[in-house]
């Protein structure tokens, strides 16, 4: 019996010892960024779309026959610049004719003046009477009416015959021809060519009526820059500035709409584009930055993890100004120089011990490298 109690000690000895001790788990990793302060535009983000300043659309003045196009379709053309001619002879010929019906009222007149001088020295000398005297002088002013006629006839005719000739009022882009050389066209009916500005071009966009009295205070203190992208290329801000609010708030959306110019010499703007807005209200001096992943949205509002010296965390309720990019503006709650987590916020707790580490930003899309173009046996 006693040799079967020590047996079974000894297998009791060897179990114990072969126990491993468990170890506490180390504290969960967190990637932290230290926040620090730059100037940032205070800015209120919106979209709206291009404008052209003048949209001309160019109409036959006179009837004849379109003789021909000096400019191309789509085209750059400046003010002044030959758009098309109407072919020109009747035009010429009327102007010819108004001429000499002007000469012929000229050399009237001038007999008139001849008529009524010499009925003038007769009345005086009582060769004639009063009314030889009246007729010569209603032959004159009547003379003279045809003259008045004759010269209007002329002005006429020389400005039909200018209408043969049509210019652009604008410097813009043509668009399309509205009817073919060679077709006649009809004076005030007729279509040419429509022709828009490009450079400089307006920004239509829209605001909440909740931002209208910010846009008025900040714009009290002098001009507002507007910064206006496209689509397919959103990090090339295109700088403006306002020129027009419109003067009454549409009660249906509740919104305003304002107008913004910009100059456009490369024409990456275009009537109809649709662009993202960003209306600067001001500058920001030394605003306090973090990325924007830091930011977490709890019961009482925005907060944020900070890191103690000590490695542990601290929940840290946060005021916003706005999000800029990948970076969000902080106005209280956080400091140049704290600490702030930026991933593995999931699952920390107040007070808790983390393991911390350095922040990679993520790749931007421009930054992603290309995917391979597969091969056809691909």
């Amino acid at each position: 019996m006693k040799r079967a109690a020590a047996v079974v000690l000894g297998l009791g000895v060897f179990v114990s010892c072969g126990k491993k001790v468990e170890q506490a788990p180390p504290p969960p990793p967190a990637s932290f960024v230290v926040a620090h302060t730059q100037d940032v535009p205070f800015t209120i983000t919106t979209f709206g779309n291009c404008d052209t300043i003048a949209n001309v659309t160019l109409q036959a003045q006179v009837t004849g026959n379109l003789l021909r196009y000096a400019v191309a379709q789509g085209v750059m053309v400046k003010k002044g610049d030959l758009i098309a001619e109407i072919a020109p002879a009747q035009f010429q010929a009327a102007v010819q004719e108004a001429q000499g019906s002007l000469d012929a009222a000229e050399a009237a007149l001038a007999n008139t003046d001849v008529t009524l001088q010499r009925q003038q020295a007769l009345y005086k000398t009582k060769t004639i009477d009063l009314a030889d005297l009246q007729t010569a002088e209603a032959n004159q002013l009547s003379a003279q009416g045809q003259v008045l006629t004759a010269q209007g006839d002329l002005a006429t005719a020389q400005i039909n015959l200018g209408y043969c000739t049509i210019t652009s009022p604008i410097d813009g882009k043509t668009g399309l021809y509205t009817v073919d050389a060679g077709n006649l066209v009809t004076a005030n009916t007729t279509q040419i060519m429509n022709i828009r500005t490009i450079d400089p071009i307006y920004g239509n966009f829209t605001i909440s009526e909740n931002d209208f009295d910010r846009v008025r205070q900040y714009l009290a203190s002098g001009e507002l820059a507007v910064e206006v992208s496209i689509p397919g290329a959103p990090d090339k801000k295109i700088p403006g500035k306002l020129t027009f609010i419109n003067n009454t708030i549409a009660s249906s959306t509740g919104t305003l709409m304002l107008q913004a110019t910009f100059p456009n010499p490369d024409s990456v703007l275009w009537p109809g584009l649709f662009v993202n807005v960003e209306l600067v209200l001001t500058v920001l001096k030394d605003a306090v930055v973090i990325p924007a992943p830091c930011v977490m949205i709890g019961q009482q509002g925005p907060y944020v993890f900070l890191v103690n010296s000590d490695n542990t965390v601290k929940i840290q309720l946060v005021t916003l100004t706005q999000r800029q990019g990948d970076s969000t503006v902080i106005a209280t709650g956080v400091k140049a120089g704290d600490k702030v987590i930026t991933a593995g916020q999931l699952g920390l707790a107040n007070g808790q011990k983390i393991t911390p580490g350095g922040w990679l930003p993520p790749v931007s899309v421009t930054d992603r490298l290309p995917s391979p173009t597969p091969t056809p046996a691909e």
